[in-house]
């Protein structure tokens, strides 16, 4: 099995202003590559994929798109000005406003620039919030594929069950 990251969503999130999490891909700016990896993942993921999609119908740039295929957003980086208007109009707030940059940048995962031994700095930074190894999907740990990545979230509607569960 070929080694991955695994990224603790709610832990970056929660940590954000906190987190100086660095990137050895040559071209980002200002050295943050988890901000992309971040996005990617939220929409991927977290997004509740709602019907009539608001967060895309309040893009007067036409920078993000619903992808019918898969029912997911991706934001178009150069027609994106980071108004900031899509997360204003999601309604359940899972477009972070600081993932939205204006001047956007790729994850390349590291791939083909790692020697056998090596660890993607953004490990090394990430205070424990991103983990590199040999990881798989386990759904009953919250552990989600996403491509090459491996994400760590809590479903929105595994939450959601266990409140009505506890009389919420």
């Amino acid at each position: 099995m070929a080694k991955r990251l695994l990224i603790e969503l709610d832990e970056i999130s929660k940590s954000w202003n906190n987190l100086n999490i660095k990137c050895s891909y040559p071209y980002h700016f200002k050295n943050s590559g988890i901000v992309s990896l971040r996005e990617w993942l939220a929409f991927q993921i977290v997004c509740r994929k709602c019907e009539d999609y608001p967060c895309v119908h309040a893009c007067r740039y036409d920078a993000l798109e619903r992808v019918e295929e898969t029912g997911t957003n991706v934001r178009n980086d150069c027609l994106c000005v980071s108004c900031k208007s899509c997360a204003v109009a999601c309604p359940f707030g899972v477009i972070y406003m600081e993932i939205l940059p204006f001047l956007s940048f790729h994850c390349d995962l590291c791939e083909g620039r790692l020697k056998e031994k090596d660890v993607p700095i953004c490990v090394e930074t990430s205070q424990s919030a991103i983990k590199y190894g040999d990881f798989k999907e386990e759904p009953d740990k919250n552990i989600f594929q996403a491509g090459q990545v491996l994400v760590k979230v809590k479903p929105w509607k595994k939450e959601l069950v266990s409140k009505k569960g506890e009389g919420q």
